[in-house]
């Protein structure tokens, strides 16, 4: 597979970032949206049995992504030091919590980030009035200083978010290929309720 991994020019630490750092994070990932689909359409066609796949912004276009993804999804070996790390940052409670002794690799968080913005499109492209936006407050919301897609509901999605969560599931084979199609259908109705 051919395949160029992303390198944002940034330390996607954002709750550290000031508002004009996550506003030019923000413009950046905007820009990359089209540049990292067609890389993305490119390496899905480079792979033997996907040479006619197509980012068409279908929703169908997302069964046989939801597959290469699976596919392409690769784990490598945490150090002990990166547990003690998590460990080390994270709440008392979650110290009790066993970490697992994979991580996924770059490459996987890399297709995660182009999956999500595929992913992204997809929506735009079916769903009427979606916009992206940054959110901005409350500091403590998860997505803070991220972009995110709003709709006519309450929700907002973060696809960057959503792909890389479910990259961790198809590693450890807790959801499957299909579930890519399914999520659209998911994200799809709640954004407009």
């Amino acid at each position: 597979m051919k395949y160029e991994i992303i390198q944002p020019p940034f330390t996607l630490r954002f709750r550290a970032m000031s508002r004009k750092e996550a506003t030019d994070y923000f413009t950046w990932f905007m820009e990359q949206i089209p540049v990292r689909i067609t890389m993305l359409e490119q390496a899905v066609q480079s792979t033997a049995k996907y040479g006619d796949w197509r980012a068409d912004f279908t929703p169908e276009s997302l069964e046989r992504l939801g597959q290469w993804f699976h596919e392409h999804v690769i784990t490598r070996e945490r150090t002990d030091e990166e547990k003690e790390t998590i460990y080390g940052t994270a709440p008392e409670w979650f110290r009790s919590v066993e970490i697992p002794d994979w991580e996924l690799t770059n490459q996987a968080f890399s297709l995660a980030m182009d999956i999500g913005m595929y992913f992204s499109r997809v929506l735009e492209k079916n769903v009427l009035g979606l916009k992206w936006k940054m959110v901005k407050k409350p500091k403590n919301d998860i997505d803070f200083q991220q972009p995110v897609i709003a709709g006519s509901g309450r929700r907002e999605l973060n696809p960057i978010r959503i792909m890389i969560v479910y990259a961790y599931s198809l590693a450890d084979d807790t959801r499957g290929p299909e579930r890519l199609k399914g999520l659209y259908y998911i994200w799809a109705s709640l954004l407009v309720k």
